[in-house]
């Protein structure tokens, strides 16, 4: 993978880096995971239906998820809707969401175009 392009995309490889223990091939993995599945799309879901306490759980989760593999962006902006679902602030939700989904297929380009 190309670093530079990671690292363009808001991506905190050094920080990875240090989590993964510098395994680059663990690390690789699981950010071409994130790139291939829509990891997502079951907030969108739960947004649009209106389910506030299943998608505070999935927001929760992407945190996580996000945080873990330093993806800066996407953790960013799912951090606000994490706090947003908490005050169970749906429709404030739903609008970062939009955000997020902007910002999600960009890191997600960048990192197939880092392969």
């Amino acid at each position: 993978m190309d670093k530079d392009v990671l690292i363009s995309a808001g991506i905190d490889y050094e920080e990875a880096m240090d989590r993964f223990a510098g395994s680059t091939d663990i690390y690789e993995k699981f950010l071409r995971e994130m790139a291939s599945m829509k990891v997502i799309e079951p907030l969108q879901k739960a947004l649009t239906q209106g389910n506030n306490e299943e998608a505070f759980k999935i927001a929760h989760t992407l945190k996580g998820n996000f945080g873990n593999l330093s993806v800066k962006p996407l953790f960013n902006i799912i951090s606000e809707i994490v706090d947003e679902l908490k005050e169970n602030n749906l429709l404030s939700s739903q609008k970062l969401y939009i955000q997020l989904e902007t910002e999600y297929d960009a890191v997600t380009n960048a990192i197939r175009r880092s392969m």
